[in-house]
């Protein structure tokens, strides 16, 4: 196998790895295809696709300097565990409409949009890619953009897996049980969110920043 395809391979790797252990941004897919069926679901999931293409581009820049220093900011924490945190409460409040949706462009964009802000605020994401990050760089300078690559492509795959996966059992339920799973996603997210806020006042406190 060529060193190209052998880099590309390792990229989906580690984005499949990254994608795929269920957080906020895999509640918000869920909840998203849910509420309006695969597209705005795959919407969601480009967007965050996007934001470990950025990610990955910046750990394999710049080692996992970048993310030790996010992972200690108690003030990103803080932001990012109250913005789920109210996002948790709209989704708990939202009624799940069955029949499927005709979603307009300026719909999906906004929902990629929003998916990308959601991606940024998530502290998860660059801890993971500080983890990730011998493994990026592990197949050589010349073969980083490949893995770079494959990582965007690993993530897409998982999202567009998910979000198909969830429509199609969408549509062979009730409205009653769609809203029963929406709320325990919507719970699941407050949870994690609560986790992000009192993590941040600990670390703000350590380090004198409240």
């Amino acid at each position: 196998m060529t060193i190209p395809a052998t880099a590309l391979l390792a990229g989906m790797s580690i984005g499949l790895s990254i994608a795929a252990p269920i957080g906020p941004t895999s509640m918000l897919c869920v909840q998203r295809t849910l509420a309006r069926g695969f597209p705005t679901g795959f919407a969601t999931g480009f967007g965050v696709a996007t934001v470990h293409l950025i990610y990955g581009a910046l750990a394999a820049a710049s080692g996992a300097a970048f993310a030790g220093a996010w992972l200690h900011a108690a003030p990103m924490s803080l932001a990012s565990g109250l913005v789920l945190l109210v996002f948790s409460i709209r989704v708990f409040r939202r009624a799940i409409v069955v029949d499927a949706l005709t979603e307009r462009w300026g719909s999906l964009a906004s929902s990629y949009c929003g998916a990308i802000g959601f991606g940024f605020l998530n502290p998860i994401t660059p801890v993971l890619f500080a983890a990730a990050t011998p493994s990026l760089i592990g197949q050589g300078h010349e073969a980083i953009p490949m893995t770079i690559g494959g990582v965007f492509l690993g993530s897409l795959g998982w999202w567009a897996f998910l979000a198909l996966s969830v429509c199609v059992f969408r549509h062979r339920m009730t409205r009653s049980n769609l809203t029963h799973i929406n709320r325990c996603a919507a719970a699941f997210m407050a949870y994690i969110a609560i986790g992000m806020i009192v993590s941040g006042f600990h670390s703000a406190n350590s380090a004198g920043q409240l």
